[in-house]
């Protein structure tokens, strides 16, 4: 199922409720809209969204009209030739995709599941998790479970709930879509990361192969460039909190040191050290 777009989420959650979520106070704090985003007043050229004129900002209240109205919000958001509501629909994706950003909603989400336990790094080793493909699901993971009423309470304060402590359907369903798309963002990360500390392994055990060769010569500047390349790796490492080759990399800071200090110690004609005064 394709993942929704937080442009089309937040259409679907003010057709759900109209005063949702730009009249909330808790949201307006957040954006700091005060207000649907397409309203002005035409008498002075105002607009809620600075960037745009009176306008544009008739051109987006027509695609959301349309959108509300249409028997299909979804399929009318994602049409792509060039209808009436083209103009429209363009301000808005824009709009949103650089708005949110300045909200710092992702920094939001990001320390609430930090918080909870949720980070994807502890998420990871809490289902021993320790490749990219192992990457666990946002349902596997329990995220959703955890942090709903939390985040559903920083976003939207006292609305977001109905009959006590359940949080209102049509917000769980935007926060969801929030959820997924984190999840998603978090397993782009990982990726990475993964895929540096691999790069960075293999360059450590061939730096070290050639540190540590029988004929090798290795000066105070090459160890010490080595010992930063393999503080990069252990750092990066102990993000995934993973004992094992944490402890390995570990190992092996404490022979360089022991490298680094045997060439201090036993300085040789262009601070070039041999295989016999290392001390490993």
């Amino acid at each position: 199922m394709p993942t929704t777009p937080l442009s089309l989420a937040l259409i679907q959650l003010w057709i759900a409720d109209p005063t949702l979520p730009w009249s909330n106070p808790v949201w307006q704090s957040l954006t700091h809209v005060p207000g649907d985003p397409w309203a002005y007043d035409h008498g002075r050229g105002v607009t809620h969204v600075t960037e745009w004129t009176v306008g544009k900002a008739q051109a987006v209240e027509a695609f959301m009209n349309n959108c509300k109205a249409a028997e299909d919000p979804a399929e009318h958001y994602a049409v792509k030739r060039k209808d009436d509501d083209h103009d429209g629909r363009s301000l808005w994706n824009a709009w949103v995709k650089t708005s949110w950003a300045k909200w710092n909603i992702n920094k939001l989400v990001d320390r609430i599941l930090e918080e909870s336990g949720c980070e994807p790094h502890d998420a990871m080793a809490r289902m021993k998790c320790k490749i990219a493909d192992d990457f666990p699901t946002m349902e596997a993971a329990q995220v959703k479970h955890v942090v709903s009423v939390t985040l559903a309470d920083a976003l939207f304060g006292d609305d977001a709930f109905t009959d006590g402590s359940f949080v209102v359907p049509s917000i769980m369903t935007f926060i969801t879509t929030v959820l997924v798309l984190t999840w998603s963002r978090y397993r782009k990360v990982i990726k990475r990361q993964t895929d540096s500390i691999e790069k960075k392994a293999q360059e450590v055990e061939e730096q070290w192969l050639a540190l540590t060769a029988a004929n090798s010569k290795p000066t105070l500047v090459s160890i010490r460039a080595y010992l930063k390349k393999l503080e990069s790796l252990i750092t990066l490492i102990s993000v995934f909190k993973d004992q094992e080759m944490a402890e390995n990399f570990n190992a092996r800071r404490e022979q360089v040191n022991a490298m680094l200090a045997a060439a201090k110690k036993y300085p040789i004609k262009a601070e070039s050290i041999t295989s016999r005064q290392m001390i490993l």
